[in-house]
């Protein structure tokens, strides 16, 4: 899926994506009253960095995969690994996969 696609979804479910500096991470996502994805666009250098940090805060999004700074690591962990299997499905076409798949039990 190409960045701009990923933008409309973040549209379509109402999430803003909203440019800010951040210290200790290049992307955010906190849901409040309303959902936003943080954005530190001057610490994302690629399209493909900025494309996979989208899909993977849309991720912890569609999975509910939300942690606080207290959270012990283990959940974080958890949250973290579900996000990255929505942004690999999200980003890796199946027809990529299944070729891979194909090739290695041929």
């Amino acid at each position: 899926m190409e960045l701009l696609a990923l933008e409309q979804i973040a549209k379509k479910e109402k999430i803003d994506i909203v440019s800010c500096k951040m210290r200790k991470t290049k992307a955010r996502v906190i849901e409040y009253d309303n959902t936003c994805i943080f954005m530190d666009y001057s610490q994302i250098h690629t399209y493909t960095e900025e494309k996979c940090l989208l899909a993977e805060e849309l991720g912890h999004y569609y999975y509910s995969a939300y942690y606080t700074l207290n959270s012990d690591k283990e959940f974080i962990d958890k949250q973290e690994y579900k996000a990255l299997k929505w942004k690999s499905l999200a980003c890796v076409p199946l027809n990529s996969i299944l070729s891979c798949f194909y090739k290695r039990h041929m």
